[in-house]
């Protein structure tokens, strides 16, 4: 037992021999007050307030007040506020006790009718504590009006720009979202400490303006020479996580290092975070090898992180070490991304084995945890186990309902290719009463474009409209591509001109539908269209105007198409577009320009040899030794091993006259031990 304790149970065991003076006793009732251990030990010191005639002294009840909320009980602490009250007027400390108690306890809208009755009817004039914890509890109930008109009153008080005030009013704006608002009560602030610029860079961070929390941060280091805190760092290196600023993220990561936090915990944690959203998993991978101590956070992320960058298996591997080096039970976060690895790997019976081990018999309630159970489904769906799913949802009846977990299986199965489950599982969701969301409905039609079914994307379409879903952009995008897959360009087109404002999307769906039909001039009108109403076409929408005029033999337009892609919208082509331009000239017999075209992007077709193929397959139906020549170089380059580039060039040879050619080729081929071996190309050599 401290000295400080031993004299206060002295003091109070005189206090039945004695008659102490008011301030002794006071001040021992107080010192004992605030060592109580337990509410039987602080309900026996209240009594004894009473019984010395103390009970509506301000100091000891708010004393009192606060260690019942200590203890848990907000109803009596409410009692000893009432009982004060009664006996005599109240100032600003005990109305503050019972605020900051209601908050602590959970219950913010308490704390908000504590202060309504305090300026209304008790006429206690409130101070600085007082409105930094009514803006708090605003900030927690999301009510920003009744905060704004806080700031006023504590405006009108000359208090707004106080350091307590002002900072908790610039955390409630940010938190609302008006990150102006924030940055001028910011601004009026006479005196700033760390807290105060932590919240207003946080508050940038998290609506997206990380520049701006940048420069903020900057002008505090320099123009102000503040240290930054763990919380500054946390709130910036998150922001490079979300605006994938892989550059600015590291150059924090030195400046943690500088500063002495190269281990703090919720430092390294979000740096791991931020370099995986920035995609530089191997760096990730450094770090938590590095990292002295890790919790069930940094196992999460990295485990979460490996299932983002679709590693599964080095998910489980990641988890397996967990589960033998750590002796905490799995967060929620980890055990829905192991049972997603297990999913894209197909693992049924890992996944079951850890839905066994984990999740059969949890007193916590995760497994009865919706989004567990959702992912859970859709991991038996898409293991191929749909019946194993149904079964799940059927055993937890607030998930059975739940239109995401069946959305959920619905994707799974679409996933693996059973197109006819999807349509099974809706009708199943009609028979159970459960409404489809926009989800539901897109899933559905990407199941229909799969079966080519015009009744079934009919049948669709009178339900979206029947639901009123008719005006959700990507429900109509996705109507008039399973309308287009289903043969019926004219219901296409129509639900297309409905759509009132139209994306690239929209744009992109319906030129690609005039292209696979054929119909090249309706694909260049629209796509003149799309231009003229500001519409910025994307990768898509040049890849099927190109195939139209590849399909067409419209090579001027092609070539000219090509060009603006890359001069006026600056996208780069990929090798999708480049196959649709080799494709285009070698179908036109422009072999130089197919030839001209792939010398110029040499980096790009090194990792696809096919182009050069599409092009020594055209030479030798045109009979061009000189570009076929070129072609075949450069396919022993990067194909040394296929015989069929070898026969395509001695082909070619021969329909030239050049049998001495030929034959040099065709004994290579044999030199090489490549003639018994069966060549393999994407095209017909015959």
């Amino acid at each position: 037992m401290s000295l400080s304790k031993i004299q206060t149970t002295i003091c109070y065991c005189h206090l039945a021999r004695s008659r102490p003076s008011p301030q002794d006793l006071k001040e021992a009732l107080a010192c004992a007050i605030s060592s109580s251990c337990s509410s039987h030990h602080l309900r026996r010191l209240h009594g004894r307030a009473i019984a010395s005639g103390l009970r509506h002294n301000l100091y000891l009840a708010t004393l009192i007040l606060t260690k019942y909320f200590h203890f848990g009980d907000a109803r009596t602490a409410r009692l000893v506020f009432d009982d004060c009250r009664r006996g005599g007027p109240t100032k600003a400390l005990l109305w503050n006790s019972l605020i900051r108690g209601y908050l602590k306890h959970g219950l913010p809208e308490s704390a908000l009718d504590i202060y309504r009755e305090m300026v209304r009817r008790a006429h206690c004039e409130p101070d600085v504590l007082t409105f930094h914890l009514v803006v708090t509890a605003c900030t927690r109930l999301s009510d920003f009006a009744l905060g704004s008109k806080v700031r006023e009153e504590a405006r009108v008080r000359g208090l707004a720009s106080d350091l307590l005030v002002g900072t908790s009013l610039i955390d409630m704006y940010c938190k609302a979202g008006e990150i102006g608002t924030a940055r001028v009560v910011f601004d009026e602030m006479a005196c700033r400490d760390v807290v105060t610029w932590n919240a207003m860079i946080s508050g940038y961070a998290r609506v997206g303006l990380f520049y701006d929390a940048v420069n903020l941060f900057k002008i505090m280091r320099l123009g102000y020479e503040i240290l930054p805190t763990e919380a500054t760092l946390v709130s910036l290196i998150s922001g490079c996580g979300c605006s994938d600023s892989l550059k600015d993220g590291q150059t924090l990561h030195a400046h943690s290092i500088k500063l002495g936090f190269e281990r703090n915990l919720f430092v390294l944690n979000v740096l791991l975070e931020m370099y995986v959203n920035c995609d530089c998993l191997g760096r990730a991978c450094q770090l938590f090898n590095r990292m002295e101590v890790k919790d069930a956070v940094s196992w999460s992320t990295m485990i979460g992180g490996f299932v983002q960058h679709k590693l599964p298996r080095d998910a489980l591997r990641l988890f397996e070490l967990y589960s033998q080096n750590t002796h905490f039970f799995p967060s929620r976060s980890i055990l829905i991304n192991v049972i997603l690895a297990c999913a894209e790997l197909g693992v049924w019976e890992e996944g079951k084995l850890i839905e066994d081990k984990y999740l059969t018999s949890d007193d916590s309630g995760i497994a009865s945890d919706s989004s567990i159970v959702t992912v859970l489904a859709y991991m038996h769906a898409k293991c191929g186990k749909l019946d194993v799913s149904l079964n799940l949802l059927n055993r937890f009846t607030e998930v059975k309902g739940d239109v995401i977990a069946w959305n959920a299986m619905m994707k799974a199965c679409f996933e693996i290719g059973m197109v006819n489950k999807v349509l099974h599982l809706t009708l199943e969701m009609q028979r159970r009463d459960i409404s489809p969301d926009h989800v539901t409905i897109i899933t559905l039609l990407s199941a229909i474009s799969c079966i080519l079914s015009l009744k079934k994307a009919m049948e669709t379409h009178a339900q979206i409209v029947k639901r009123g879903f008719e005006l959700e952009i990507q429900i109509a995008n996705s109507l008039v591509d399973a309308y287009a897959e289903s043969g019926s360009i004219m219901y296409s087109s129509k639900v297309f001109s409905g759509i009132v404002e139209k994306d690239v999307v929209s744009w992109s769906i319906m030129i690609k539908a005039y292209a696979w039909n054929g119909k090249v001039n309706e694909v260049l009108d629209h796509f003149e269209l799309m231009r003229r109403t500001k519409i910025r076409p994307n990768h898509y929408t040049f890849l099927s105007v190109l195939s139209a005029c590849s399909h067409a033999g419209l090579v001027r337009k092609g070539w000219e198409l090509f060009r603006c892609m890359k001069e006026e919208y600056n996208l780069r082509p990929g090798i999708e577009h480049l196959t649709c331009m080799v494709d285009m000239f070698c179908r036109a017999a422009r072999l130089p320009e197919a030839y001209t075209l792939l010398e110029n992007v040499m980096q790009q077709t090194d990792n696809h040899p096919v182009l050069w193929g599409t092009v020594l397959s055209a030479c030798r139906f045109h009979g061009d030794v000189v570009i076929g020549e070129a072609a075949a170089n450069n396919l022993f380059r990067l194909e040394p091993e296929n015989a069929a580039n070898y026969k395509m060039l001695a082909e070619i040879y021969m329909s030239t006259g050049r049998r001495d050619d030929a034959n040099g080729v065709l004994k290579l081929l044999h030199e090489k031990g490549l003639n018994n071996m069966p060549g393999f190309s994407w095209f017909d050599s015959g």
